[in-house]
């Protein structure tokens, strides 16, 4: 039962920041939601995918994934891999990855169609070997040992079942292959999404999500038809939510999942803090509050609010050569792969 009391607290919060969507950003799916693309002729929703692709492609070559995420990993081991993108989107990010790093294969899988058919556009006009299709993370269309790598970014914290998409995962991967997961935990503030109707962070420290997701709801239903392009299809949670879209995954949840699969080796694990991503990273402010972060992102319990991403590195063993298993337990130093380099 949500009290009104609280309800009302968490409302007023949101409302100290609020947040409105805005019509023509790129970076969002509800762009695909909005009557200017619904009520469009094909030729131009063909257009508006294209744009949604280009500007993942173009955030990519600016940002840089791995620059990022993985800064000690040697790139030049994706040349001739076929390379699986787990929660591609419209395939922009990809795409610029298949260009980089010449992949043999890029493939991707996302849950709306649309997406796979912005992905195929844009792929077409690249002159990219694409394999994209749409589907869930729990139930991967391709056959057992199909690809060299699999990689993941902001995926793992929206999927229904995060131990049945790692079950996935490994079952795709060829014995060797590696799994890039790089996605927020639960309590990190900044990644709430809350972001239709409010900045305010570190709601979720505090409240429930029942009342966080009862606030949510009433802020948007009171902005009328102005919202119904990004207004949520069902209201409260699903079984499996904990906020809209999160399954509540945390460090610890994450690392006891690594613990019961014996056959993943931990080669990688990030001690990035929040405020180490993103375009706002290089400005002097987040650049103070990433330096104040960063002790606390390597200590117990206090990673799970400082920590900026899980992001680690994980193999697939190969049995008929491994006897010695590395130690699947994230310690709380920086790991390092063993086909690293100097960052």
């Amino acid at each position: 039962m949500v009290s009104k009391l609280s309800t009302s607290i968490v409302r007023k919060l949101m409302e100290a920041w609020p947040n409105y969507p805005q019509p023509n950003d790129l970076s969002t799916w509800q762009i695909f939601q909005q009557d200017d693309y619904l009520n469009a002729t094909r030729e131009k929703q063909d257009a508006v995918k294209l744009r949604s692709a280009e500007w993942r492609y173009e955030y990519e070559a600016d940002m840089g994934f791995f620059d990022t995420y993985y800064p000690q990993i040697d790139t030049s081991q994706f040349a001739g891999q076929d390379v699986l993108d787990l929660g591609s989107f419209t395939a922009g990010r990809l795409i610029g990855w298949a260009e980089k790093y010449k992949f043999n294969l890029a493939a991707g899988i996302d849950i709306n169609p649309v997406f796979e058919e912005a992905g195929k556009l844009f792929a077409d006009s690249k002159g990219i070997n694409c394999d994209l299709r749409t589907g869930f993370g729990e139930n991967l269309p391709w056959a057992d040992d199909s690809f060299d790598s699999v990689i993941s970014f902001d995926v793992f914290e929206h999927v229904r079942d995060v131990s049945v998409v790692m079950e996935e995962c490994f079952r795709v991967l060829k014995p060797g292959g590696r799994l890039f997961a790089c996605f927020p935990p639960f309590y990190q503030p900044l990644e709430a999404h809350l972001g239709a109707a409010t900045r305010m962070p570190g709601l979720q420290w505090l409240f429930s999500g029942e009342t966080i997701t009862a606030a949510f709801d009433e802020i948007i239903a009171e902005r009328g038809a102005e919202a119904d392009w990004y207004r949520r299809s069902k209201l409260g949670l699903a079984e499996w939510e904990k906020l809209p879209t999160l399954n509540g995954i945390t460090v610890r949840k994450f690392r006891h999942i690594l613990h019961n699969h014996p056959d993943w080796n931990l080669e990688f694990w990030s001690r990035k803090p929040v405020f180490s991503d993103g375009r706002r990273s290089r400005q002097l402010p987040f650049r103070l509050l990433r330096l104040a972060a960063a002790i606390p992102a390597r200590l117990p319990l206090l990673e799970e609010i400082s920590l900026g991403r899980i992001c680690c590195t994980l193999r697939k063993a190969r049995p008929e050569l491994e006897t010695v298993k590395t130690d699947k337990r994230p310690n709380h130093q920086a790991g390092a792969t063993s086909h690293s380099k100097a960052a």
